[in-house]
């Protein structure tokens, strides 16, 4: 009897850590069709509610889309023919993550700090790093491995697996991890022709955010790849992410000769 126990004691001790990192490290709020999550229990599809664990392998097909919420309120998004996994997300006692780390592999991203410090973030593209420091913005990981990066809001430091950095901290600036450099493109709204076209097609969200739960909309976003060329550059603080609404009165109809029109 006793070897019994000393042995149903051993296979709990076992067990535990597994347990433990069976606990969800978020929720998929938002879900279109053709979603899947792949992890060490097998691929399920996907729905409004699902758990997120680490070791997830997150894929979409052509018009398939997650937006994941996590615990201390970090907001990821993957877009429409997209893949990313989460290595790690451990949860402090008050509830803030003690590390979120994720692999953005091929597509459109979305993301947005929560309530952590800021250097707790670890975001991984197939050719760098992208540092965090209190920021919104968009990702486009092409299928050659090159991150393109555009920001709307916070400092973003993102570098070479060499270690070659750079630094954005513009509305609309754009950045980019090559294999060996790092790049500053520049603002996205004095891009034009075949240039900004090939944008447009990158940060699908900056033209179209209506696809998205509201908590997930950038303020001003569409700013910065709607803008048509040759218009001015709007210099707005980006505090109101709804234009505002201008009311027409209608004129009303002229009535012909001999008639008039009663209310």
């Amino acid at each position: 009897m006793q070897k019994l126990l000393r042995l149903a004691a051993a296979v709990l001790l076992m067990t535990a850590p597994t347990l433990a990192l069976a606990a969800a490290a978020g929720s998929a709020v938002g879900v279109d069709p053709m979603a899947d999550a792949g992890g060490t229990g097998g691929t399920r599809t996907l729905v409004v509610g699902s758990d997120i664990f680490i070791g997830d392998l997150v894929e979409t097909g052509p018009k398939g889309q997650v937006q994941i919420l996590f615990a201390d309120n970090t907001e990821l998004v993957v877009g429409p023919n997209s893949s990313l996994t989460i290595d790690d997300y451990l949860i402090r006692n008050d509830g803030s993550a003690g590390k979120l780390a994720i692999d953005m592999l091929s597509g459109a991203f979305r993301f947005a700090t929560g309530d952590s410090a800021k250097n707790r973030y670890e975001i991984n593209t197939p050719t760098g790093t992208i540092g965090i420091r209190g920021t919104n913005f968009d990702v486009f990981v092409a299928k050659g491995g090159i991150a393109d990066i555009l920001l709307y809001h916070g400092k973003i430091k993102f570098c070479t697996d060499a270690g070659v950095c750079k630094i954005l901290s513009d509305f609309c600036q754009l950045g980019e991890i090559g294999d060996t450099e790092t790049t500053i493109l520049g603002d996205t709204r004095e891009t034009k022709g075949d240039v900004r076209t090939a944008l447009q097609g990158k940060f699908i969200y900056s033209m179209n955010q209506s696809p998205l739960l509201r908590q997930f909309w950038f303020p001003k976003a569409r700013q910065c790849l709607n803008k048509s060329e040759g218009q001015p550059i709007d210099t707005d603080d980006g505090k109101n992410s709804v234009p505002p609404v201008v009311v027409v009165t209608p004129t009303p109809p002229t009535p012909p000769p001999g008639r008039i029109l009663k209310n």
